[in-house]
């Protein structure tokens, strides 16, 4: 019985403390243009690679797209999606030229969907370090965010 209270208990700690970092990711109360917030990178050794995840807002009334990202932190930097390879039923990733951004919407970079990658990094990044990442759109100017890296 014992035992069964400790499992109940974390069980639970764990499903609130999921659902609450969910609902604040989510939070988009008013805005302007096309925004990020909650960016954040995986660590990664010197010459591995790392990904990125945000939310972009598009608040305009207007469509706009994320067409390229940059960052001196890797050699090559790329938008992709993870995806269901249907022969094999195992997940794939690929990369993609661009992702549409329609108006008044939020488009969430996560894992398991939607990311940028970081390929062959420069540096190592660990928990606690900062880099920049300059994304590009098709209609609003390109914007460099700052991405703290975390586990």
């Amino acid at each position: 019985m014992k035992y069964f209270a400790l499992f109940a208990f974390t069980l639970l700690f764990a499903i609130s403390c999921g659902g609450e970092r969910e609902s604040v990711q989510e939070q988009v109360i008013d805005g302007e243009g096309v925004q990020i917030e909650g960016a954040w990178a995986r660590p990664a050794s010197e010459g591995r690679m790392s990904a990125a995840y945000f939310l972009i807002t598009n608040f305009e009334e207007t469509e706009d797209a994320l067409v390229g990202v940059e960052s001196d932190v890797a050699q090559l930097v790329e938008i992709h999606e993870s995806y269901e390879r249907e022969e094999e039923g195992m997940m794939g990733m690929r990369e993609v030229p661009e992702v549409e951004l329609p108006s008044e919407s939020t488009i969430r970079f996560q894992q398991g969907g939607l990311h940028i990658m970081l390929i062959q990094v420069t540096r190592t990044l660990a928990d606690g370090d900062t880099f920049e990442l300059t994304l590009h759109f098709s209609n609003s100017e390109s914007q460099t965010i700052e991405v703290p890296v975390r586990l």
